[in-house]
């Protein structure tokens, strides 16, 4: 097997809902959407690098420039399995949003694209109006206590997870120990300052943007930090995501999600239930109306089941 006919696509749609977080208030979600050829079938992958470096150095642009490069690199390398394309990307680990772009194509061309199922996990923003179950992530705010309250007088078994994207310091450290008497599952990437996590080991904690590579995961392990909530895009795909957990078999993988659509949305569901962990997955139509690719879903007792999503390519741009 090998790749061929690289092609380039873009997809805006707008939230439903504003997004807002401590590092970026989103209206639109723009992406970056590959095709290849693989054995004379074609397949597509959503980027989930954003226009600009908010949330990490990779954007819309780059990664696009990024794939190019890598599909003159291997277009004439063949693989036979999952672990040899993971070997023929490995050297491009320094671009891994375009790197998981040939990882998901490679992994569609190796396996039946089935239906997923897996149990929901929600994050919380204003203007939303829904009941979350299973696992609720609340982002860090003024009015975070507030909200861990309400959630909480809500439903006295749900998991509750906070996340910071690194905007705390040590004096914010009181506050959380208290939020403890509310049962949170784990804190999500509170600190940028690598030493405030080995010196608080006492906490939940969990790292989001700084799980950007095996070295630095290894890196926080070693801190104490024992949950990661892995991007497959961020970590190069899928192969190098099960090799992390292969290789650290006490490591909680939480499969995160990046305000996807459905394409990227099924690959992230996938790898999340080949760990057993609450994905970053939210019901179809949460924070967008409108979807270039076409899927199923069905949601029962809390758990979410799609089908793999077809792209209408009338709903593409096409870059030249």
């Amino acid at each position: 097997m090998k790749f061929s006919n690289l092609q380039c696509y873009t997809y805006e749609a707008p939230f439903k809902h504003p997004v807002k977080t401590v590092k970026a208030d989103l209206v639109t979600r723009k992406v970056l959407v590959i095709s290849l050829e693989v054995e004379g079938n074609t397949y597509f992958a959503e980027s989930n690098a954003f226009e600009t470096d908010w949330y990490h150095e990779e954007t819309i642009e780059t990664v696009y420039q990024s794939v190019q490069y890598i599909y003159e690199q291997i277009k004439a390398s063949e693989w036979q399995d999952y672990a040899a394309l993971g070997a023929i990307l490995a050297p491009f680990r320094r671009t891994p949003h375009a790197m998981a772009l040939f990882d998901y194509i490679g992994w569609q061309s190796l396996n039946e694209r089935v239906a997923v199922t897996v149990p929901l996990g929600y994050t919380l923003h204003s203007g939303q109006h829904i009941k979350p179950q299973n696992r609720v992530k609340i982002k860090w705010s003024e009015q975070v206590l507030d909200d861990v309250r309400s959630v909480r007088a809500g439903d006295a078994d749900i998991k509750i997870v906070i996340d910071a994207n690194g905007s705390l310091g040590e004096e914010d450290v009181p506050t959380l120990e208290g939020l403890l008497a509310y049962d949170i599952d784990y804190f999500e990437e509170p600190f940028s300052d690598f030493s405030l996590y080995a010196a608080n080991r006492h906490l939940p904690l969990a790292i989001d943007e700084s799980a950007s590579s095996i070295d630095q995961i290894l890196k926080y392990y070693g801190a104490g930090v024992k949950t990661i909530v892995a991007k497959y895009a961020r970590l190069g795909g899928g192969y190098p995501l099960l090799a992390i957990k292969e290789a650290i078999p006490d490591l909680r993988v939480i499969v995160g999600g990046m305000y996807e659509y459905g394409l990227s949305k099924y690959f992230t569901a996938l790898l999340a239930s080949e760990f057993k962990t609450i994905p970053d997955v939210t019901p179809q139509g949460t924070y967008f109306a409108d979807d270039y690719a076409l899927y199923e879903e069905h949601v029962e007792n809390g758990k979410l089941t799609m089908t793999f999503p077809v792209v209408d390519m009338n709903q593409l741009e096409e870059l030249t």
